[in-house]
């Protein structure tokens, strides 16, 4: 079993961070093990625990500093910790009405009157900041839900950080009550003022998440800013028009991109603000409010499909982003001839029927969770009930047998539960056991858009294709599975999410006399050639003899991906559902323009 190396105290002790409370989802200030708070000892250290309990985010505020780190224990054998949810204590009538002069400058300047901060509840009050005996001035934006105040965001005035919530408040959005039950359009910025900034120029259906984004323009699946996202997420799916309006630098662009992947990219919208202008507070203080209102309302779609047109500084702003990385496929001999991609592509696997297709993507799915953080949704109804395809996923996780095997170490109640835990945040299972509905591409990519948008889905996995109610009408099995195949694609690239299907051939090829039996390829699966031309990496699972597997890739639609015809050779350990390397376990070949291996 893989024995964790590290426990998420061990990893904050080791970096001289010291916290109260490591409960999952729990924030705190404390001091910076780099500049030490500085000569007042100032607590600028922000730490938030992952919603599961097994990493941390680290974040120093100081500006002479600005330290930031994240940690992750890689095998967790502690239960994570629950999310305990309170609603704040209720502010008194002259609380909520403190409005001193420099709250209303400071809203002035920024071209926000004294009815929209009044509109949204907006007061000033005193609270401990930092080191020492004193109290100082911040801003208090209460969030609220059904009418009910269930957070408040407390900004310091004048300096803009730490800023600090409730504690252990509810996920929400800032100004969500003013959208209603399903509104046509929303309007999605980053931070409060500009919520308000927007409130002044006639749209009252802005919002934004209560962290913002990131300064280090990076994102893990279990990020807690896109708490709220799951909060409001039977809302946010039916929203036909979404209009991402963040900040224009670095980390506002990454939070773009993460919203749109999460939302859906054909659903979005982008807004241009002026030059010299980083978001909607900069556009209205220096062009007014005709300026936010026509940028809103040029907005351009999200560029996913059809024809777009080469603008100036298109290459340079590709430039700037990261190059698309890839991830490990769990094993070095596929990782030297494979590089599996990370940002929406469509993986074809097929094979003979018990060459151990389901196994080694069981396999990938465990390891690229366990080096990647990616999270997985799966439809695989030929392992009912679905459990036992849980179970596999255990095998891998604890490196032992599920089932009781004589003679080998089998898992244990206490391995079952902390492979159970571990699971649970990363394993999504889409079971239609239901006799009035049927498992169609429909069911299965409606079910998959829900866990993109609520649990940061990043891989999809239908297994295996043939088990899907193919409903094609009048359509030819050619054109059907090539018009359903571009759908699975089209989801793939629009939620930045990688879609796997199973593929079996259509039938075994027959062996030559005295041949051995030979690996199929894309043209062995039934629906002609579209399984070599809609997919961006095809690979092949074969089984010479028991206990050897290889993988095969007979398609990569980029270099990075690896090299059509290489090959790699893994030991296969049914009872463990392992793969590893043996001596000598890679080759290159080329691949035959015929799609198969035959006598190669």
């Amino acid at each position: 079993m893989p024995q964790p190396q590290e426990t998420l105290v061990g990893l904050l002790a080791d970096r001289n961070v010291r916290m109260k409370h490591l409960t999952a989802g729990h924030s705190e200030q404390t001091l910076c093990p780099k500049c030490g708070g500085g000569r007042t000892r100032e607590k600028s250290l922000s730490v938030t625990i992952d919603p599961d309990g097994d990493g941390a985010a680290m974040k120093c505020h100081r500006g002479s500093c600005g330290w930031a780190e994240g940690v992750r224990v890689r095998a967790d054998r502690a239960a994570p910790h629950p999310r305990v949810i309170q609603k704040p204590k209720p502010a008194t009538l002259s609380e909520t009405e403190n409005r001193p002069d420099w709250l209303l400058d400071f809203f002035a300047e920024r071209h926000i009157g004294l009815r929209t901060v009044r509109e949204f509840g907006i007061y000033a009050t005193t609270r401990w900041f930092g080191e020492g005996d004193r109290e100082h001035a911040h801003i208090v934006f209460p969030f609220t839900f059904g009418g009910e105040i269930v957070n408040r965001k407390f900004r310091p005035f004048p300096e803009k950080q730490p800023q600090a919530q409730e504690k252990d408040a509810l996920p929400t959005l800032f100004n969500v009550d003013r959208l209603g039950e399903a509104p046509a359009e929303i309007i999605w910025v980053e931070g409060e003022p500009d919520v308000l900034a927007m409130f002044e120029c006639g749209f009252p259906h802005a919002i934004t998440l209560k962290d913002g984004a990131p300064k280090e323009a990076t994102f893990r699946p279990e990020d807690l800013r896109f708490e709220a996202i799951r909060t409001h997420g039977d809302m946010l799916a039916k929203v036909p028009r979404i209009i991402l309006a963040g900040d224009n630098d670095q980390p506002g662009i990454a939070l773009r991109e993460e919203l749109a992947r999460r939302l859906g990219r054909h659903r979005c919208w982008l807004v241009t603000w002026p030059e010299g202008c980083k978001d909607a507070c900069d556009t209205l203080r220096l062009h007014g409010p005709e300026a936010v209102q026509e940028a809103v309302q040029t907005a351009a779609p999200y560029p996913i499909s059809g024809l777009q047109s080469i603008k100036p500084g298109t290459l340079s702003d590709l430039r700037k982003q990261h190059p698309p990385t890839t991830m490990t496929t769990g094993t070095r001999a596929s990782d030297e001839v494979i590089h599996l991609p990370t940002e929406g592509r469509l993986i074809i696997v097929t094979g003979y029927p018990g060459d151990g297709k389901t196994s080694w993507m069981r396999y990938v799915m465990i390891k690229t969770a366990i080096n990647n953080g990616r999270r997985w949704a799966v439809f695989s109804p030929e392992m009912q009930p679905w459990e036992q395809f849980v179970a596999g996923c255990a095998e891998v996780y604890c490196e032992k047998p599920f089932w009781p095997v004589h003679g080998v170490d089998s898992m244990t109640d206490d391995d079952i539960d902390d492979a159970e835990r571990w699971l649970a945040g990363r394993v999504t299972m889409l079971v239609c056991d239901s006799e009035d509905e049927a498992p169609t591409p429909d069911w299965i990519l409606d079910r998959a858009r829900a866990t993109v948008l609520r649990d940061g889905t990043t891989d999809l996995l239908v297994d295996p294709w043939n088990e899907i109610d193919h409903q094609r009408g009048t359509m030819t099995e050619t054109e059907y599975t090539g018009r359903t195949l571009q759908r699975f694609r089209a989801f793939g690239l629009r939620h930045g999410c990688n879609v796997w299907i199973s593929a079996h051939p259509a039938k075994p090829m027959l062996a030559k006399l005295g041949t051995a039996k030979q690996p199929p390829g894309p043209y062995d699966i039934s629906g002609s050639a579209h399984w070599f031309n809609k997919t961006d990496l095809g690979l092949t699972v074969f089984s010479p003899t028991p206990g050897v597997s290889e993988l095969r890739m007979w398609k990569a639609k980029y270099r990075r991906f690896g090299i059509r015809g290489a090959v790699a050779t893994m030991n296969y350990d049914a009872i463990r559902g392992l793969y590893s390397t043996p001596f000598a376990s890679t080759s290159l070949m080329e691949a035959p323009e015929n799609g198969r291996w035959g006598d190669v």
